[in-house]
C-alpha cells in the first residue's frame, strides 16, 4: 500500500479544493451554432432584454459596416432582426460603445447609439423601443444628436429624479463631454457646464458607481491618447446636480493611456473597487476604503505583461461568491482572471485556450447568461474577425439572478444596490449599471454566485433612498424585487 505524509495528504487536499474552485467551469465556443459570430469591425457589445421575453438580446455596434442587433430566441439560437427593428438600427456608419436604457420609464429598453465618423463627425441617434422588436429613430425630438465623435455612453440617473440621463464620453482635441438631463417629457437638455464633467481630454469611456455610499452615482472618466497618456477623473456627485473633481485625493488619477474600467466589489468589503484597463501602461487596480477613497492594489492581478489592454467585465464565472474578471488584450491574447476570495487574481485562460484569441484584437466584453442556466456566459467583441459567444458550461444551483424594477426610481433601477445577507451578516452586493468596461454593457439583471446549501436575505436599496426587503430566499432562481411605493417589503415572484 503507498504510504502518504501528512504533509503530502494537505498538499494534495489544497490542490484538489483549488481545481475544482477555479478550473470547475468550462467555457465552449458557440458563436457559430448561436447566429451571433459576427465578423465586422466590432467595437461594442449591449446586452438587454429588449422585449420582456425573459431573454436577453445583443447590439453589436461596428466602427464601419452595419451593425447588429440579435433577438434571443430561448433555445440557443439568435435571430438576426436588424432588417425588421426599424429604419437605421443597422446604421452602417461609424459606431462605438451604444447602450440601452428606459429613458421614458415604459417598461421597454431603449437604445442610444455612440457614433464616431471617418470622414466628417456623424451624429449620435436615439431609438424609442415600440415593442415587438420595434424601434423608432427620435434623435431629433430628444435633442440628443451630438456631433462630437462620441466613444461611449452611459445611461445614469445622476440627479435620482426618477429619469435616466444621458453622459458621453468624447474623443480627439477639444471635445468636451457632455451630459445631457432627462427633461421627463421625451426631451433632454445639456446640462454639462452647470454640473462641471465636461471633461476636455480625449475620453474613452465614462462608467458611474456610487463610490462613497451617498446614494448617489458618481462619474469616472477614463482618458488617453498617445503616447503619454492623460490622467483619468473621478468626478464625485454632490448631490444637488452639480459635481467635483475628486480624482487626487481619491486616489485614481492613473496617468496611463486607458482605454477601459469597471466597478465591482473584488473582496465582497461592501464597496466599490475599480480596474482601470491600460492600452499603455500597467493596468491599475484600487480597492475602495468604503468613502470613495481608494488604494493601488495592483499587485493582486498576476500577469505576464503589461499594456494593451482594452475590455474589462467582471462576473462570478464560476459561482463561488467572488467576482472573477475577464480582460480583452488588444495585441496579445485575453486574459481571464479567477479570484481566490481574498481579492487576489491569477490569469487561467492558458488552461482554456479558446478564451485567449490570441493574435486578435479584442474590443468590447460581456458577461450574460444568455440560456438562463444560471451561469454566465462572455461575449467577445474582436475587430476584423468573428466574435465569439462563450457558453459556460458550470451547470448547477450555485447562483441567484435579481431583476430590480424602480417605480419612484427609474423603472432600470439603474443606481440600486443589491445586498445579500446569510444569518445577518452582508456577503455580498451588485450595482445595477449601464456601460462598463470598454465600450460595453452587461445586463441590467445582477447575478451571484452563492451555495445552494444556503438561504439568504436580499436587500435592494434603489436610488430613492427606499429599501426592499425579501427574506428566505433560496438559490437557482431569478428574484424580481419592485421598489415599494408606501415602504412595504416586496415578495418575490
Amino acid at each position: 500500500m503507498m504510504r502518504w505524509s501528512v504533509r503530502s495528504l494537505v498538499l494534495l487536499a489544497v490542490f484538489a479544493l483549488f481545481a475544482g474552485s477555479v478550473f470547475a467551469q468550462e467555457f465552449s465556443d458557440i458563436s457559430g451554432t448561436s447566429g451571433v459570430a459576427d465578423d465586422g469591425l466590432g467595437k461594442g457589445v449591449a446586452f438587454a432584454d429588449i422585449d420582456n421575453d425573459g431573454y436577453v438580446d445583443l447590439y453589436i455596434s461596428n466602427k464601419g459596416g452595419a451593425n447588429k442587433l440579435f433577438r434571443n430566441n430561448g433555445n440557443g439560437l439568435f435571430e438576426d432582426i436588424t432588417a425588421t427593428a426599424g429604419v437605421g438600427i443597422d446604421d452602417p456608419g461609424f459606431s462605438m460603445g451604444s447602450v440601452f436604457g428606459d429613458y421614458d420609464n415604459d417598461g421597454l429598453v431603449d437604445l442610444y447609439l455612440a457614433k464616431g465618423g471617418r470622414y466628417e463627425i456623424e451624429a449620435n441617434r436615439l431609438f424609442h423601443n415600440l415593442g415587438n422588436g420595434k424601434f423608432e429613430d427620435v434623435t431629433d425630438k430628444a435633442g440628443v444628436g451630438l456631433k462630437s465623435f462620441t466613444y461611449s455612453a452611459s445611461f445614469v440617473d445622476y440627479d435620482n429624479d426618477g429619469r435616466l440621463d444621458i453622459y458621453c464620453a468624447n474623443y480627439g482635441p477639444g471635445a468636451k463631454n457632455v451630459l445631457y438631463r432627462n427633461n421627463g417629457d421625451g426631451t433632454f437638455t445639456d446640462v454639462t457646464d452647470l454640473a462641471g464633467v465636461g471633461d476636455l481630454s480625449w475620453s474613452w469611456m465614462g462608467v458611474w458607481a456610487d463610490v462613497n455610499g451617498d446614494g448617489f452615482q458618481d462619474l469616472y472618466v477614463v482618458n488617453g491618447r498617445y503616447p503619454a497618456g492623460e490622467p483619468n477623473r473621478l468626478y464625485m456627485n454632490k448631490g444637488d446636480g452639480t459635481f467635483r473633481d475628486a480624482t487626487r485625493e481619491a486616489g485614481v488619477t492613473d496617468p496611463n493611456w486607458g482605454l477601459g474600467a469597471a466597478f465591482a466589489d473584488i473582496d465582497n468589503d461592501g464597496d466599490l473597487d475599480l480596474f482601470v484597463s491600460n492600452y499603455v501602461g500597467d493596468n491599475g487596480l484600487y480597492l475602495n476604503n468604503g468613502d470613495g477613497i481608494f488604494a493601488v492594489a495592483s499587485e493582486r492581478i498576476k500577469k505576464d505583461h503589461q499594456g494593451w489592454g482594452k475590455g474589462p467585465t467582471f462576473g462570478d464565472i464560476d459561482n463561488d461568491g467572488d467576482l472573477d474578471l475577464y480582460e480583452g488584450d488588444c495585441k496579445l491574447a485575453n486574459q481571464l482572471y479567477v479570484n481566490d476570495g481574498k481579492g487576489n487574481f491569477v490569469d487561467v485562460a492558458g488552461k482554456q485556450p479558446q478564451l485567449q484569441c490570441s493574435t486578435v484584437r479584442t474590443k468590447g466584453t460581456a458577461f450574460a447568461d444568455v440560456d438562463n442556466d444560471g451561469d454566465l456566459d462572455l461575449y467577445v467583441v474582436n475587430w476584423g474577425a468573428a466574435n465569439k459567444l462563450y457558453l459556460n458550461d458550470q451547470n448547477d444551483k450555485n447562483w441567484l439572478k435579481v431583476k430590480a424594477i424602480g417605480s419612484v426610481s427609474n423603472r432600470d433601477a439603474v443606481g440600486t444596490r443589491i445586498k445579500v445577507f446569510q444569518n445577518g451578516k452582508q456577503i455580498a452586493f451588485r450595482d445595477v449599471a449601464t456601460a462598463t468596461g470598454f465600450c460595453a454593457q452587461n445586463p441590467l439583471t445582477v447575478h451571484f454566485g452563492l451555495d445552494s446549501a444556503g438561504s439568504y436575505d436580499v436587500v435592494a436599496v434603489f436610488p430613492s433612498g427606499v429599501e426592499a426587503r425579501v427574506n428566505a430566499v433560496h438559490t437557482g432562481q431569478l428574484l424580481e424585487i419592485t421598489e415599494p411605493t408606501l415602504g412595504q417589503v416586496t415578495a418575490p415572484r
